[in-house]
């Protein structure tokens, strides 16, 4: 669980600097956490624009994951938080996942 919500993390971190789409993830989140998480990057890309200092120190550089802490919640929920830096940036997200159907699905993340 903790290299899926690694690799969710990872991947949800590309996809607001613009380096992949949001259409990777559509496997591992529900359709409202994709849709906050489109307008993210949208609202991100946009005020890079007008700070390319900003996206040359946050849109290049690979996102490297440095600790992974979980917690299970309840009988089909677990809690886990990613830190990553990018760069000489730190971010984490926190992640919330739910058992639907057969498999775990992102039910909420939260990146800064």
């Amino acid at each position: 669980m903790a290299m899926a919500a690694c690799r969710i993390a990872c991947t949800s971190a590309d996809a607001i600097r613009g380096k992949l789409s949001v259409a990777h993830l559509n496997r591992a989140m529900t359709k409202p956490c994709l849709d906050r998480l489109q307008t993210m990057q949208y609202l991100l890309g946009t005020h890079m624009v007008t700070h390319p200092e900003l996206k040359a120190k946050f849109c290049y550089l690979p996102t490297v994951p440095t600790l992974i802490d979980g917690m299970i919640t309840g009988k089909d929920t677990l809690e886990m938080a990613v830190f990553m830096t990018i760069g000489q940036e730190n971010l984490r997200v926190n992640l919330k996942l739910k058992y639907i159907g057969s498999r775990w699905m992102c039910i909420y993340a939260d990146l800064g």
